[in-house]
Order: C-alpha cells, then structure tokens, then sequence
C-alpha cells in the first residue's frame, strides 16, 4: 500500500508540473544567433530574445505570436536599417514586446516602412525604444500603427523623424510617457480612438507652446489631454512574458516544450519499477 501511493505522487507530481520555461535565444557575436531575424525564427511562444550590444545591420520581421525581442542596452543596441524598410516590423503577431534598443537609418520604400511598423497587430508592446534621426530620405515614419488595436506605446524617445508616430485606422492603444522631440511632424491619428494619455499624464510635445490639451492632425478626438512640461527620462521597464498559450494554438516544438517529454517518461518508468522492487523485497 505505502509503494502504491509513492507511484501515485510520483505520477501527480510529473503530471502538474506544467509547461517548461520560456526559452532564452542569444543575439550576438560569439552567441548562438548572429541576427536578431535569425532567433526570432527559432522562437516560440513566450520566448526570450535577447540581443547584445551592438549595431545589427538588418530588418527584422516578426510574424509569431508572444515573442519578447529585448535588447541590452537601449543606447549601444542599435537596429540600424541599412536605409530599407522598417527597422523592426511586427506583421500580423500579437503579444511581442519590443523593447531597449535605439532604431536609425530605416528607409521609406513605401506608406507603411518605419523604425518600427506595426501592421495588422495587436496587443503588443513598444518600450525603451530611442527612434532618432529617422527624417526624409531615410525613414518616413518614426513609428507607423497600421489597422492595429491595444498596442501599447510608451517610456520611448522619438527624435528627429519626419513623422513621429503615424496611427493609420489604429484604435484602442495606449500612446503615453514619451518624448516627441524635434519631429517634423510630430504625430497624426486619424481615427482619433487611440490614448494619448493614461488620464492623468500624456506625452512631452517639444513644440508645445502653453495650453493644457495637445491636438493632433487627424481624427477629432486625436488629442493629448494631458500633456508634459518636461521631457520624460527614459527608464527601464518592467516587461513580462505573455500568458500561457492554449495548446490548441501550440506548434509540435511547443507541445514538446510543455510536456514532460521521453526523458520524463524514461524517469517515471524508473522510479515505478524501483518501487515496486522495494514491494517485492
């Protein structure tokens, strides 16, 4: 009797210890992955792509879900485009976070090619991101939200683009605590159904002259209701991994990554025959 409720704690406790830990993919020299493009490839939902200092001359585009894309050091990891495209463009994905890098020298190609483009994506995340010197003839957009819901923007510093972000039929997202400095243009909203601030601070608008709203071209209600005096001072966010995802949606490498696997298997065939020698002796 004793040995049988050991093989059952044995079982229960292989059986509740759930999906494995995110996975953590390396960018840099001397790493496993040299690109970023590279690791985003190789990760699954809830992975952890983490990029060394550096300047990573590429276009990173990310079409999975619940990937985290962290760089080390938001001023010395740097994406610099290579004057194409975006920097980093999230195509389709939802929950991917993106953040501690500067973003330079992305081109304008087309409508929607920026630092960073956001296109048909939802809930993600844009933080600790220093987007400079984006202008005419290198980048269009500083941050371009293209017919994307609940993304969150913010803690970012956007300088010297020629448009600083560019909310195209965008709705829902939260666009608050970062410096537009310098831009040309400094934002346009066209839907007007996006914050721009969280109710109680919005954005630092270096071309604010007085008044206490800022008004953005485009939608009616496009406005800062409260915007900053001062500019914002980038810090590190706090960034968490995406929920679980359900196993309906999961890839045959995710199941694998959330099952106990032949190696776990192998092991509780072990302990049950070990047990039931113990019975016989």
């Amino acid at each position: 009797m004793k040995g049988d409720k050991i093989v059952f704690g044995i079982v229960a406790l292989l059986l509740s210890a759930g999906p494995g830990g995110a996975s953590t993919l390396n960018v840099g020299p001397g790493e496993e992955y040299s690109t970023i493009q590279s690791a985003v490839n190789s990760a699954n939902y809830g992975d952890i792509v983490s990029v060394s200092e550096g300047t990573y001359y590429e276009n990173p585009v990310i079409k999975k879900n619940g990937i985290l894309i962290l760089g080390k050091n938001k001023e010395k990891t740097i994406l610099d485009g290579k004057k194409s495209f975006s920097g980093f463009r999230i195509d389709g994905a939802s929950n991917v976070t993106i953040s501690g890098f500067t973003i330079q020298n992305t081109w304008a190609s087309g409508k929607e090619d920026a630092g960073i483009t956001l296109y048909r994506a939802n809930n993600n995340m844009i933080a600790n991101i220093i987007l400079i010197g984006n202008v005419v003839g290198i980048s269009l957009y500083g941050l371009f939200v293209f017919s994307s819901n609940d993304n969150k923007n913010y803690n970012n510093n956007i300088q010297g683009n020629q448009i600083g972000i560019y909310a195209d039929s965008a709705r829902s997202s939260s666009i608050y605590s970062n410096n537009f400095i310098g831009n040309r243009d400094q934002a346009y909203d066209n839907s007007g159904l996006n914050a721009w601030d969280d109710g109680k601070s919005g954005n630092h608008w270096s071309n604010l002259k007085g008044g206490e709203v800022y008004n953005l071209p485009g939608g009616a209600k496009a406005r800062d209701n409260h915007p900053l005096a001062g500019a914002v001072a980038i810090k590190e966010v706090v960034i968490s991994t995406p929920a679980e995802k359900p196993q309906a949606q999961m890839s045959g490498k995710e199941m694998e990554k959330s099952s106990p696997g032949l190696p776990g298997i192998a092991v509780l065939v072990s302990l049950i025959i070990l047990v039931r020698t113990i019975r016989k002796n």
